[in-house]
């Protein structure tokens, strides 16, 4: 695992204290200083700006830490001991917890300060209306997803803004219902103003339909723990229902061939991604850290999946068991035949020639190379629209039942049919954590929906947990630089 140790965690935190708090003064005729009326001549140059963002949330997606601070879920599984807290739910028992929550603080603020500087240079900016509003737009909605990762991992955080960001180093904790109100602003934002369609070498950047789906999942997010806004079902059934009925996206037939890296670009299905590119220097390593060290595969073996996920996943017509796990290592070992005898994940192995691709074993020097990270897709869409549907309205209708056995469908699973809304519901959200696997998304619905006690309780039985556990510590580093903050209820 590569971690920061102390110091440099202290002074990367610095810096993105520095961008966050937009110490660059926009007044001040300094060199190389980012205002609009140096550096910002074209386009092109706003958009060049905005990479930097996507390279800090690419860094991100493509460590351990995203998926670790998730291990409460039923899906991973983590063979390394000072981490078991986090599988536990109990990370009071960690004796650094910071190691895993450094990162996403500090990274998440990075893109946050980037976006913030370019709305404020954008308001001196000589280009036209038409030719800013895809910037503005793209800077909303790398922005949002920031904030709601951030405010479902730490609860309450500092909301900064293009508006405030000199307050950043003193900013109370924001509530959370304000932060979601930003959340919903910027997409409602980025939605009217980013392209129906990206080409050519801009193919990986946000799209109206990505900000209509992930502002889709924002709603139904909203309508669970802790602000429990029901309303917001209504909400996110119609706003996925937009993203579903123009039949602009589809499922890919084979759900194993979503994962290659020659496919990235070609699939229907994704609708947000990040790529990550070595050439650009925002290269990652998620994708050797899943790969176990034994058998010829040359990893690191920091995750796995679980066992006993594995157990209860179902078969189906097996494409999508073989596109979730990697069962059986290059010299041709059994999972179950590995020192930590659990099943290992599939999804991010191919992360292109430098990484040895899907099939071989582990290629690029001290374990960077490229990957792309599905942040949402249209499988997951429907998923929105099946869940969201049935608790708007009080029972499953057609179009929630075509929603959700689209996607089993694929899997080679029978559909679903004759279900009252409780039954129905408990289905959707087992799909959920079956489709998208390794992907983010289970623990933040176990958080949603209130189902930590029930989730430990079959794993773990003889643990204990209350409603601190679906939040993660604030970096205990944090406390010294971003001095409002306020250390989440139940930890130290």
């Amino acid at each position: 695992m590569k971690y920061i140790d102390s110091c440099l965690r202290k002074m990367l935190a610095a810096a993105v204290l520095f961008a966050v708090t937009g110490c660059i003064s926009l007044d001040e005729d300094i060199d190389a200083q980012p205002t609009s009326d140096k550096f910002f001549d074209e386009t092109e140059d706003y958009y060049n700006f905005l990479m930097s963002g996507y390279t800090s949330m690419i860094q991100l997606y493509g460590s351990d830490e995203l998926y670790c601070l998730g291990a409460g879920a039923e899906d991973i599984y983590v063979p390394i001991d000072r981490w078991k807290g986090f599988e536990y739910a109990d990370i009071n028992s960690v004796g650094n917890p910071d190691e895993l929550t450094n990162n996403p603080w500090n990274l998440s603020y990075k893109t946050i300060g980037i976006c913030n500087t370019m709305l404020q240079i954008v308001r001196d900016s000589d280009l036209s209306p038409a030719e800013l509003a895809p910037i503005v737009g793209e800077a909303k909605f790398l922005r949002a997803l920031a904030y709601f990762n951030m405010t479902r991992w730490f609860k309450e955080v500092p909301l900064i803004t293009e508006d405030n960001m000199t307050e950043a180093a003193t900013h109370p904790d924001t509530p959370v219902a304000d932060i979601y109100a930003q959340i919903v602003s910027d997409l409602t934002a980025a939605e009217g103003s980013l392209p129906d369609g990206r080409g050519g070498e801009d193919f990986f950047r946000p799209t109206s339909w990505a900000a209509k789906a992930l502002l889709s999942k924002v709603y139904l997010t909203m309508a669970g723990y802790p602000l429990n806004r029901t309303e917001c079902y209504a909400l996110a059934r119609d706003k996925a229902w937009e993203v579903i009925s123009p039949e602009k996206f589809d499922l890919e037939p084979v759900y194993f061939d979503l994962w290659l890296w020659d496919n990235r670009k070609t699939n229907k299905e994704f609708i947000f991604t990040f790529f990550a590119d070595w050439r650009r220097g925002d290269q990652t390593y998620v994708n050797c850290a899943i790969r176990p060290w034994e058998g010829g595969e040359g990893g690191w073996g920091d995750w796995s999946g679980d066992k006993r996920f594995l157990e209860e996943f179902p078969e189906g017509d097996g494409s999508r068991v073989k596109g979730t796990f990697y069962l059986t290592l290059i010299d041709g070992t059994p999972w179950y035949q590995t020192a930590d005898n659990q099943p290992f994940v599939g999804k991010l192995r191919d992360a292109g020639e430098n990484s040895g691709g899907y099939a071989g074993p582990w290629s690029y020097p001290n374990g960077n190379a490229d990957g792309f990270f599905s942040v949402i897709r249209f499988s997951e869409v429907l998923l929105i629209y099946a869940e969201a549907a049935n608790l708007a309205e009080g029972k499953p209708s057609t179009e929630a039942y075509e929603a959700v056995n689209r996607v089993r469908r694929r899997a080679g699973l029978g559909d679903l049919e004759g279900l009252n809304q409780a039954a129905f519901d408990k289905a959707v959200l087992d799909e959920r954590k079956w489709e998208l696997t390794f992907e983010n998304h289970r623990w933040f619905d176990i958080c949603r929906r209130q189902l930590l006690p029930e989730v430990i309780g079959r794993y773990y039985p003889e643990r204990q947990v209350d409603d601190h556990n679906y939040w993660m510590p604030k970096p205990h580093d944090q406390f010294g630089i971003m001095t409002g903050i306020k250390q989440n209820e139940g930890y130290l």
